[in-house]
């Protein structure tokens, strides 16, 4: 009986072992289930040639094509992951490229292309396909720090941002498998053959994140490879400006002269009595007049010379048209029209002699916020070429404002004016300050993060803005320094500090109405110097001349130059 209990005990014992190491062996077992990766990841699409970037899988529409044994890149995949100044014009079928001192333009299927102008030949033809233009990789690989080639299995084309080094590892089992997940319970994807390299991009677990030589990004395990060493790397070119016929070598000290119809050509007037400390005068010679590019032309060789002999410099001002909006859309949208506005204000900076050119365009919409952007950097190096600054005004930081992308316009200027004022403004529900200092500075802290101090110049209100409040509603007009001291005095109200806004403040009751207003004033000035010092800014621009007491001169004359 006893050894019949010993054999059944046994043979259970044996049973059990056998069956716990069935069910080890399938728990562990690593799965042999196999993907296509090609059909796996949505990023890529059976029906035409896929890329990778490093370890990013790249979802866009036919992003690259081979063509003659060799690849070609499309501009959508070029502009977003190479260079954001590859610029395609699919309507005009234009692709320009733009660096600090060259404009290149390229027209599909031809052999020559432009350099600021000039035709040059080139052995780089590029050609449309469903709406994109294809660049052959000579032309990246020559001018980016970026490499393309086709993967062994030749499904995937492999790219490497050469800027950044990352660690190789050498394949040390046969056939190493590559799965989707860090997890060897989860399908394979491809397999890396012995002593084949791959690029190691994390750890996680005991895998790695790799690339292979299929361009087929996935998990491998850490015991199936060597590290062996890092990539090697390639710095970007690096483009210089072109210098500057008059260099200020000194801080900004701008004022704005707004003019109307008829061109001013002489200093005369009363309002050119206090412009000693100026060394830029920005008169508003320049804006649409029709749908084409068409500028107007208020210019004046007298007052260039006039400005000059006070050592004065003149940076004319181009803006949009404000009874006509929408042309601004129409021609920035258009490359040809977009050089067009370029080559005008070129011709009249040669043919008047002033220095700079000043850009106020207000009304640019999100919809073509990367046209705004490439108007700046095809206007900045053409108008380098003939040694001319360049500045741009643009609307103090807001979360409606974000698509002017001061980042990218900041690099494509001399100088970047934040137009630090209408804070409230004629369409305003309350009444307000112009520009309160609280805002001012809060403003400048925003710009730094996107501008750097040697170009950012504080833009100064030289006008005060009254409010009414009465039954009716709210009513408000802007007014110059001079009117704001003449109302106050024939109300005879006296200022008193206001903390909230950092500026003198005054009310009173007339004809039924109450009267407030925020004085920007010599004491609002001061402040903004003070502003200027304390973050290292570029200089103040002054909107406009005329609108100021005499008195503002005397502290702006207190800023270090």
């Amino acid at each position: 009986m006893k050894t019949i209990l010993k054999f059944l005990i046994l043979g259970f014992l044996t049973s059990t072992l056998i069956f716990g190491g069935i069910v080890y062996y399938i728990k562990e077992r690593p799965s042999s289930e196999t993907v296509d990766p090609i059909s796996y990841f949505n990023e890529f699409s059976n029906d035409y040639m896929n890329i990778t970037l490093e370890d990013i899988r790249i979802d866009l529409v036919e992003p690259v094509l081979l063509k003659d044994n060799t690849i070609y890149i499309s501009s959508e995949f070029a502009n977003m992951y190479v260079d954001d100044a590859i610029f395609y014009d699919n309507v005009e079928n234009i692709l320009t490229i733009t660096n600090l001192s060259e404009i290149r333009r390229f027209n599909i299927n031809e052999d020559t292309y432009t350099i600021n102008g000039v035709e040059t030949p080139t052995d780089i033809v590029i050609y449309e396909h469903n709406s994109l233009v294809y660049i052959p990789e000579t032309y990246l690989e020559r001018n980016y720090p970026i490499e393309f080639k086709l993967g062994n299995d030749k499904r995937i084309v492999v790219s490497n941002d050469l800027q950044f080094s990352k660690s190789l590892a050498n394949v040390t089992y046969n056939k190493a498998v590559i799965r989707t997940h860090p997890d060897k319970k989860k399908p394979s994807l491809d397999t890396a053959r012995l002593d084949s390299i791959v690029e190691i991009y994390g750890v996680e677990l005991d895998y790695y994140r790799v690339r292979n030589e299929n361009g087929m990004i996935g998990y491998i395990r850490q015991k199936d490879v060597d590290i062996v060493g890092q990539s090697t790397t390639q710095s970007k070119l690096v483009y210089t400006s072109h210098p500057l016929n008059k260099p200020l070598n000194e801080r900004v000290r701008l004022v704005w002269d707004q003019m109307t119809a008829q061109a001013v050509h002489e200093f005369s007037d009363y309002k050119y009595e206090n412009i000693s400390d100026i060394n830029v005068i920005s008169p508003t010679w320049f804006e649409f007049i029709d749908e084409t590019g068409k500028l107007s032309n208020r210019c004046s060789k007298t007052y260039v010379s006039a400005a000059h002999s006070k050592g004065i410099q003149v940076w004319a001002l181009m803006s949009h048209n404000f009874t006509n909006p929408q042309w601004t859309r129409e021609i920035l949208t258009s490359t040809q029209k977009r050089q067009y506005v370029i080559e005008q204000l070129i011709d009249y900076a040669q043919e008047y002699n002033f220095d700079g050119i000043n850009i106020d365009i207000e009304n640019v919409s999100e919809d073509f916020s990367n046209e705004w952007v490439q108007f700046m950097r095809e206007l900045y190096p053409q108008a380098g070429l003939k040694g001319l600054c360049v500045s741009v005004d643009v609307y103090i930081p807001s979360n409606w404002s974000k698509h002017y992308m001061r980042d990218k316009i900041s690099e494509v200027v001399d100088y970047f004016i934040v137009m630090a004022y209408d804070e409230h403004w004629s369409g305003s529900e309350v009444a307000g300050s112009v520009a309160s200092l609280p805002w001012v500075e809060e403003g400048i802290i925003l710009n730094l993060e996107e501008v750097t101090n040697e170009k950012l110049v504080l833009g100064i209100p030289f006008f005060n803005r009254i409010w009414a409040e009465t039954d009716t509603g709210l009513e408000t007009l802007a007014i110059s320094m001079y009117e704001a001291q003449y109302r106050l005095q024939n109300a005879e109200v006296i200022p008193t500090y206001d903390l909230a806004t950092g500026l003198n403040y005054a009310e009173y009751n007339q004809s039924n109405k109450l009267y407030k207003i925020w004085l920007e004033d010599i004491h609002a000035i001061s402040k903004r110097v003070e502003l200027i010092e304390e973050y290292n800014l570029a200089g103040y621009a002054g909107w406009k001349l005329g609108l100021e007491t005499p008195d503002i001169w005397t502290e702006l004359a207190k800023m270090d130059k």
